[in-house]
């Protein structure tokens, strides 16, 4: 049941997000509405299913809720790697964007930011989107890929009363295995920002951590407190 929960709150936030930053930006025409959101639904709803269920049949973390700590444990995880390494992101990159003459490199989704508002709007789409995919779904994916050709892992699921239940018989990859995977997720995360591809291969890296140490949510929050507090200096 907290899986399903975890998935139903993974669509509802990146679903909100993605379609409040396109609303902000008027792109929308009455009739374009309902394809849209429809569509992100099912994206989203894709996305997090598997990755959810594959993390699970690789026995992997995915969300606070599912790591077997005390409630103050997890608080203290969060607080340390969410909001601790999202300030140590934004004060590591700020020297890099902040110092930074180059202002055509800038992305063209922030020519029109000038606000807090869509400044906001912006940093929780990004992290939203950027962290379900890279992270949530990109990491189990890649460890998916490695343990099907070189340790013979086949995923298969238990039928409950014709309900598909929770994956059996998991396995725990290597380390060496998370640590490609982080590598791999974070390097694709670098060719997706194309304006300072360095920085941002290092930034993936830090969150690969975050995610594998405190789940998700944590890795969401900082993103978007390295986006929010590095795109307030730039932009606005």
């Amino acid at each position: 049941m907290r899986r399903i929960l975890f998935v139903v709150a993974v669509v509802i936030l990146g679903t909100s997000a993605t379609v409040a930053y396109e609303l902000n930006f008027g792109r929308f025409t009455p009739r374009s509405i309902p394809i849209f959101v429809v569509s992100i639904l099912g994206s989203f709803s894709l996305i997090t299913s598997f990755a959810v269920w594959t993390a699970a049949r690789l026995e992997l973390p995915t969300s606070l809720f599912f790591f077997d700590l005390p409630i103050s444990r997890r608080w203290s995880r969060f607080l340390g790697y969410g909001v601790g390494l999202g300030i140590l992101i934004f004060l590591t990159n700020r020297a890099v964007y902040l110092t930074s003459t180059a202002r055509p490199l800038r992305p063209w989704y922030v020519a029109n930011i000038d606000n807090h508002v869509g400044l906001f709007v912006l940093a929780a789409r990004s992290a939203l989107l950027e962290e379900t995919f890279f992270r949530l779904f990109g990491i189990p994916f890649i460890i998916s890929l490695v343990m099907r050709a070189f340790y013979g892992w086949r995923p298969r699921m238990s039928l409950d009363r014709g309900i598909v239940s929770d994956p059996v018989d998991g396995m725990d990859p290597p380390r060496p295995v998370l640590v490609l995977a982080v590598v791999a997720s974070s390097l694709l995360f670098g060719l997706h920002h194309p304006f300072y591809p360095l920085p941002a291969v290092a930034f993936g890296l830090t969150l690969g951590v975050i995610y594998l140490r405190a789940g998700w949510e944590s890795a969401v929050v900082a993103h978007f407190l390295g986006n929010y507090l590095l795109f307030a200096g730039i932009y606005l």
